[in-house]
């Protein structure tokens, strides 16, 4: 399993969820990450801070998409996370 987890933050009927959930698997066939999928309407915590933001992604606490996926900035912060990843292995 990778070591890189993204938590996405979604709920139902959601269609800019689903556009940057795809945008995300894309980016799984170039990086080694896991995406987690979190329905904020199973949680009442998750609901209060992400009702009006979905979809959401974040990436060790820090948020990373927010409303719309944008690739290339997606593909810089991976890349950053890989280079910090290798120097931290080394």
């Amino acid at each position: 399993m990778s070591a890189v987890q993204i938590d996405f933050y979604t709920k139902p009927g959601c269609h800019l969820c689903h556009e940057a959930l795809d945008v995300l698997k894309k980016l799984q066939k170039d990086f080694d990450f896991e995406i987690r999928t979190v329905n904020i309407s199973e949680s009442s915590e998750f609901m209060t801070r992400y009702q009006d933001s979905v979809p959401v992604a974040t990436l060790n606490g820090r948020t990373i998409l927010k409303h719309r996926a944008d690739e290339k900035m997606l593909r810089r912060i991976l890349n950053l996370q890989v280079a910090q990843g290798e120097s931290s292995n080394s």
